[in-house]
């Protein structure tokens, strides 16, 4: 359920696969965010109330951050009604969820400018679109960004939602039911459809303009098959007389979505932006995104960033790029581009790893020539026999853990139990290390402890970058070490600082994955109901800074 709230923001959309729906709000973990109305004694709030001459900021339309009682974190809604005799507000959770609408006004918080789209003069000021050779037009930062900052916020140029035109959607669906398009999906061909009715010229420009294979590409049988079905039966819904289409134009809208898009975070559809469509992919990424207010796209630097450098983002789900350079280059054919970036140019691939057959203690690494390198702590080199034989291992056991029945836990243990006499630092253990962990997390909890720390282990090893997937491992393996281990203070509160900091770089400080493991750090660092200390939150942003700091001095704090 976690992973499903969460899916929307770690990856770019497969030219085929439609992306999952997040979940509601009512499945999120739950955590304790130290609201002001929690933290701070009634005397305190009375006297809050008569320090504000300003009155309430809030208007009916307003975007805002509130707190949920559900359990108790800062989400992101729309201010419907204010009542200023009661000092609440009715809201519209953005994920339409109709309980605990009305909050206080110590519960809500401005809404971060993170969140809100830049103009296209702004944008064009911090970045901008040149020729990279044998890469086509790139973007590149005109001015040096440090990791964690906004590099850029961008409204889309559209979204294609199944609500903006059911007729057409249901259309499309029965010709797919009756006839599968090739693209296994009819998303691609409902965006383009959708951009031809509903955009106006310019903007229509904007999605011819991007890059597609084959420019000069012929309408291909789908497109042929969906015009004539719609001049057939949907003439007047769709206007054609007024707005007819060409199928070439036709063909090379669906193949700019096809190649540009992103899926919708939310619903089953799609989004396509000017700007980050000029991202190049790197399996190194220099940035990353979250979605900001009406599905703006934020970019955010992930490693300081140069004047001049390149801007990437990865194409690929942030699992993917755990996985060996092989198979990354097989999924980026989608793309139809070989990547040349620095992890793919290395000539040793530390995510296949193999336990040497002399020693038993050291790891063989696969090189790009298709061998092995020597052992790198008895420094023995396997003969040729013995590198086809555990080549030929690693292939049986790549099928094998891909099709692996994840509620099958017994036959997952046996697997992974044969490999890791056979393998060491190697992705598909890392892969039966995510099923274990899931598996055992509830109804195992010391198992899932090691399963869970391997799984960091090799994150750290094979790509050391901040991902929303290693962040997630550092804050559950924290709430499995409070809860099994309570005494271990110092460990659970490294875990939480962890995770709050690389989220905190990831998708800011304001967003609610980062409020999760700062509300912990705070509960456990400022909270002090153990020692008799009652710590005020203060305001949501007191709070926020009273766990950055605990972030910053853990130890201490500790001590």
């Amino acid at each position: 359920l976690k992973l499903n709230q969460r899916i929307g923001a770690l990856g770019r959309l497969a030219p085929w696969v439609s992306r999952p729906v997040r979940g509601t709000r009512r499945h999120h973990k739950a955590s304790h965010m130290p609201s002001r109305e929690a933290a701070a004694a009634p005397e305190e709030q009375a006297l809050a109330a008569e320090d504000d001459p300003m009155g309430p900021r809030w208007k009916s339309g307003d975007r805002v951050y509130a707190v949920w009682a559900g359990n108790g974190c800062y989400y992101s809604a729309t201010v419907d009604e204010v009542q200023h005799a009661k000092r609440t507000l009715t809201v519209t959770w953005d994920d339409h969820d109709a309980s605990h609408r009305t909050v206080s006004f110590e519960q809500v918080m401005e809404p971060s400018e993170d969140t809100k789209a830049w103009s296209m003069a702004r944008i064009n000021r911090r970045v901008s679109v040149r020729d990279s050779p044998g890469k086509g037009r790139c973007l590149f930062i005109n001015e040096g960004v440090e990791a964690g900052h906004v590099v850029f916020v961008e409204k889309p140029t559209l979204v294609a939602l199944p609500i903006l035109s059911q007729k057409l959607w249901a259309h499309l669906q029965k010709l797919h039911e009756a006839q599968p398009l090739q693209l296994g999906t009819i998303t691609f061909h409902f965006a383009a459809l959708l951009s031809q009715l509903q955009l106006d010229p310019d903007s229509i420009n904007i999605i011819l303009d991007k890059f597609v294979p084959e420019p000069d590409e012929e309408p291909g049988e789908d497109v042929v098959r969906i015009l004539k079905s719609l001049h057939e039966t949907m003439p007047e819904v769709l206007q054609l007389g007024d707005k007819p289409m060409d199928p070439r134009r036709l063909q090379r809208l669906v193949s700019a979505w096809r190649y540009n898009s992103f899926g919708h975070h939310k619903e089953d559809g799609l989004v396509l932006y000017n700007r980050i469509s000029m991202c190049a992919h790197s399996c190194d990424p220099s940035c990353c995104w979250s979605y900001g207010d009406e599905d703006a796209f934020v970019l955010r630097a992930r490693i300081a960033l140069s004047k001049g450098e390149e801007l990437t983002i990865s194409y690929l789900q942030d699992e993917d790029l755990l996985k060996s350079t092989a198979v990354r280059q097989q999924k980026l054919q989608n793309w139809r581009f070989t990547c040349q970036c620095t992890r793919c140019r290395l000539k040793i691939d530390v995510g296949r790893g193999f336990r040497c057959r002399k020693c038993r203690v050291g790891v063989l690494y696969s090189s790009v020539t298709g061998g092995l390198e020597p052992c790198r702590v008895c420094c023995a080199s396997p003969n040729a026999e013995e590198v086809q034989m555990l080549l030929h291992l690693e292939e049986e056991y790549v099928l094998r853990v891909e099709n692996l029945d994840k509620t099958d836990v017994s036959d997952v243990e046996t697997v992974y139990q044969a490999a890791i006499d056979i393998f060491e630092r190697h992705w598909i253990l890392y892969v039966m290390d995510t099923m274990l962990w899931e598996a055992y997390r509830e109804k195992s909890p010391p198992d899932a402890i090691e399963h869970q720390r391997r799984r960091i282990e090799f994150h750290e090893h094979y790509y050391c970058r901040p991902t929303f997937i290693l962040a997630w491992c550092h804050e559950e393996f924290g709430d499995c070490l409070q809860n099994q281990f309570a005494h271990r203070k110092w460990q659970y509160i490294q875990e939480f600082q962890r995770a709050y900091q690389m989220l905190a770089i990831l998708c800011g400080t304001n967003h609610q994955y980062t409020a999760s493991p700062y509300n912990k750090l705070w509960q456990a660092n400022c909270g002090g109901a153990a020692n008799g200390n009652s710590a005020s939150a203060g305001t949501p942003a007191e709070a926020q800074a009273a766990a950055a700091s605990a972030a910053a001095s853990s130890a201490t704090v500790a001590g």
